[in-house]
């Protein structure tokens, strides 16, 4: 009961506060940077809408201005990892727990490009794994803040090895997927077998990833998590909140990552 009369306070509160920050009521252009204030419980956090991923950067400029964060869980939260929200279907349980079980009924086509990378305080998609979604379409309405962590070289060196590998997977599920589509005769085995031998040539073709000097530097000092590098969408950054990740990423969660007390963004807001 306390948890739930918690929560409705928390909705209350969010519909008192509007600001140039946090509200929807300010002057916003969209011909100019965007940039979106989450008010959560426990404090600010504000990202930068990046202009070269127009795609989610217009999906999340609407959905802030339809209201649709508000009074929104973060349901995800994996320590010096992701702090994952913008699941919608918020419900409550028997017990009372407020939790996320759904998504939208849309994706965004993937916009990853290859100046961006998975350092501290990048906003990032949520999506599906490559084996049931090879387009790496982002959710429609769900979103990370990057908390991740410092590495050493010999980490970094592991992970390039785990970035290879997931690249390599994403050429077979990929391909995987298109010849299904043009060769419906075809066994699953017989499929599999051409999938993976095309997936090993276009590795053997573009040669093995490495992660350049001036990345593996900022991920040795600020800190990220360069295996999701090259495969998810980075469309913002976060430009003011760090220490409100920080309460984030130290809250405690259960087996599946979800917080045990609610992490509530009350509002969002754009200005430019």
């Amino acid at each position: 009961m306390n948890r739930v009369l918690t929560i409705l306070l928390f909705a209350a509160a969010s519909l008192a506060v509007v600001s140039c920050r946090g509200g929807k009521k300010a002057d916003f252009d969209p011909a100019k940077t965007a940039y979106v204030t989450f008010k959560t419980n426990l404090g600010d956090v504000t990202i930068r809408l990046f202009d070269d991923t127009p795609l989610h950067r217009d999906n999340m400029i609407r959905l802030v201005q339809e209201g649709a964060y508000d009074s929104v869980v973060f349901h995800r939260i994996v320590r010096d990892f992701v702090i994952q929200g913008g699941d919608l279907d918020n419900t409550m349980n028997a017990e009372g727990e407020l939790y996320s079980s759904g998504n939208a009924d849309y994706t965004i086509p993937a916009e990853i490009l290859p100046h961006y990378f998975n350092r501290r305080g990048v906003v990032l998609d949520a999506k599906m794994g490559d084996n049931v979604n090879p387009e790496r379409a982002s959710a429609g309405t769900q979103f990370c803040f990057m908390q991740g962590r410092v590495m050493t070289d010999a980490e970094i060196d592991a992970t390039e090895a785990r970035i290879n590998n997931i690249e390599l997977n994403w050429l077979y599920y990929k391909n995987l997927a298109k010849l299904r589509r043009e060769n419906p005769d075809m066994t699953e085995e017989e499929i599999g077998g051409i999938a993976a031998r095309m997936a090993e040539e276009e590795m053997e073709r573009r040669g093995p990833i490495t992660i350049p000097a001036e990345r593996r530097e900022i991920y040795k000092t600020v800190g990220g998590a360069p295996h999701l590098d090259g495969s998810v969408t980075i469309f913002g950054e976060v430009v003011e909140g760090f220490d409100t990740m920080d309460k984030m990423n130290a809250v405690e969660t259960n087996e599946r990552d979800f917080p045990l007390e609610p992490v509530l963004i009350l509002s969002a807001g754009l200005f430019n």
